[in-house]
This record gives C-alpha cells, sequence and structure tokens, in this order.
C-alpha cells in the first residue's frame, strides 16, 4: 500500500510542475529558438544534478542509451511545438489539448505492457473511465477562448498553428513511454534513464532552436529571461523524475493521466495570468475542471486497488 501511495503522490507532484514549467514561457520576451536553446541548458543541468546526487550516473549498453538518448531528441520536438503554442493561444488553451496525451499513455500501459487485464475487474474499469475524464476535461478546456483573441484570418491561422503545435506535443509525449517502460524492463532506474534522456533532451532542443534560427549571442540576452528558460529546464527534469518514479510504482496506465491532468495549468492561467474570462466561459471552465477532479479521484480508486 505504501508504495502505490508513493507513487501517486509523486504522480500528482508531477502534475504540478507539468502544469507550470511553461508559465516562464509567458513571462520571457525573447524568440522562441533562444527560448528552446536556455531551456535545453536548464533541462541538461537539472538532470545531470539529480543523476549525481541519486546515483542515476549508471552504467548501461550501447543499445539502451541510444533508445534512451533518441527519447530525448523526440521528446524536445514536442517541448519545441509546445512552447510554440503556448505563444500562439496561450497556457490555458495549449496545455489540455497537449494533456490529451493522458488517453494514449492510458493506452499503452494496458495494450503495449499488459498492466491491467479484463481479470482486473473494477481496476481495469477505474482507469480507464479515470482517463477518459481527464482527456474529456482537456477537450472542454481546450474550447475555451482566450482573452483578447484576435479577430480574422491572422487570428484562425494563429488557432491552428497553435492547435496542431499542441497536438504533436501530445503524441510526442505519449510515444516515449514505450521506450521507457521497456528501459524499467531490463533494469535501468529511473534516475538513470533521466540523465540519459537528459542528454538527449539537451540536443534535440539545441537542434530545434538552430533550426528555428538561434545563433549564439548572450549579449542580446538578459539574465532574466535566460533565468526563465533555466527554470523552465529544471522545472520540468524535478517533474519528470517524480513521473519516471511513479511509473516504476504505480504504471503507466495510471501515472500518464493523472501527470497530464489539465486542472493546474488552467486554474493558473484563468485565475493569475487572466487568460480568459471567467465568467465568460465558467460553464466550460466548470464543467471542464470538474472532469478534471473526478478523473484523478477515480485514478486514487484505481491505484489503491491494484
Amino acid at each position: 500500500m505504501f508504495r502505490e501511495a508513493a507513487g501517486f503522490s509523486l504522480a500528482l507532484f508531477s502534475m504540478v510542475l507539468y502544469g507550470l514549467y511553461m508559465v516562464p514561457r509567458k513571462r520571457s520576451k525573447v524568440s522562441q529558438s533562444t527560448y528552446t536553446f536556455w531551456m535545453g541548458c536548464g533541462i541538461l543541468i537539472g538532470t545531470t544534478l539529480i543523476g549525481a546526487v541519486s546515483g542515476g550516473i549508471a552504467h548501461v549498453t550501447l543499445a539502451q542509451y541510444l533508445l534512451i538518448f533518441f527519447c530525448g531528441v523526440f521528446w524536445a520536438t514536442g517541448t519545441d511545438a509546445y512552447c510554440r503554442a503556448v505563444r500562439y493561444i496561450g497556457l490555458s488553451r495549449s496545455t489540455p489539448i497537449k494533456n490529451t496525451s493522458a488517453f494514449l499513455g492510458m493506452l499503452c500501459g494496458i495494450i503495449a505492457f499488459h498492466e491491467f487485464s479484463a481479470r482486473s475487474g473494477a481496476s481495469l474499469v477505474l482507469v480507464i473511465v479515470g482517463s477518459v475524464a481527464v482527456t474529456g476535461s482537456a477537450v472542454l478546456l481546450g474550447r475555451v477562448e482566450a482573452n483578447g483573441a484576435e479577430k480574422g484570418k491572422a487570428s484562425r491561422r494563429k488557432l491552428v498553428l497553435g492547435v496542431l503545435c499542441s497536438m504533436w506535443a501530445a503524441i510526442a509525449y505519449s510515444a516515449y513511454t514505450i521506450p521507457m517502460k521497456i528501459a524499467y524492463q531490463q533494469g535501468v532506474s529511473p534516475s538513470a534513464f533521466l540523465f540519459y534522456m537528459g542528454q538527449g533532451c539537451f540536443v534535440g532542443m539545441v537542434l530545434m532552436a538552430l533550426l528555428g534560427g538561434f545563433r549564439p549571442a548572450p549579449k542580446l540576452v538578459t539574465w532574466y529571461d535566460r533565468n526563465l528558460a533555466l527554470i523552465s529546464g529544471a522545472m520540468w527534469a524535478l517533474g519528470s523524475l517524480c513521473a519516471n518514479i511513479a511509473v516504476k510504482l504505480i504504471g503507466i496506465a495510471i501515472t500518464w493521466p493523472l501527470t497530464k491532468n489539465t486542472v493546474v495549468a488552467v486554474v493558473y492561467g484563468a485565475f493569475v495570468l487572466r487568460e480568459i474570462d471567467v465568467m465568460r466561459h465558467r460553464r466550460n471552465l466548470s464543467y471542464g475542471l470538474a472532469l478534471s477532479v473526478i478523473g484523478v479521484i477515480l485514478l486514487a480508486l484505481a491505484t489503491g486497488r491494484g
């Protein structure tokens, strides 16, 4: 029971960090490519420190290293897309769409790794319904219109680009769970996986930055903007460590819907950043947030039965 409680608690903490690690992007004034580069630096620093402190710098085979490294590169394409989506349509709208990866992660856990079966009975039903609730909340909250939204063709173009970028982030953030679980089954620890994946994330984000037009010019970037991006990377690293350990303890099928829950980002975006007219969209917000909470409760019940 302690194992399940610890895994669930870590997943919830990861949910908070995953919901907030892109907030600094809203405060930064630098270009997308510059932010991507410095966020990649923050990820490399964070994952290296976590690996050193936790003993995660462990030996892995070349095949394992390449598998984990390219997980990071693939993830980086999703994060670059997510950063762009935040710029196009805001944190409160991009995060719910990105978090449809909750359902994809649940399917990976059940179908690819048989974490639950028909014999699991009530637990399987709770996981599926809880994941559907989390994903449904993402759909509802993703329909909310941002404050100050532009009208006309330019606005529609930003909306389409923002949705497409968010959808790619959802795919990238769920697909790497398969090689992650394979690595765990081969004896790789969560901290070791994060350590080596961080290297792939850094290389991938540098490539994304260069393709986006980034050229090193430290004097043109203020310490404030640089630190915002570094903080984003460090927050992601800590959130990922918690999520990775949770996957080890309670599986992908429960962890991914929990960590990809939308409630934190939407509440922060609506009430702190004021991206959304709460009164105007109170129905979608109320239903969406209620579904998020219901999803968490159902997944908690499934964890307790596990």
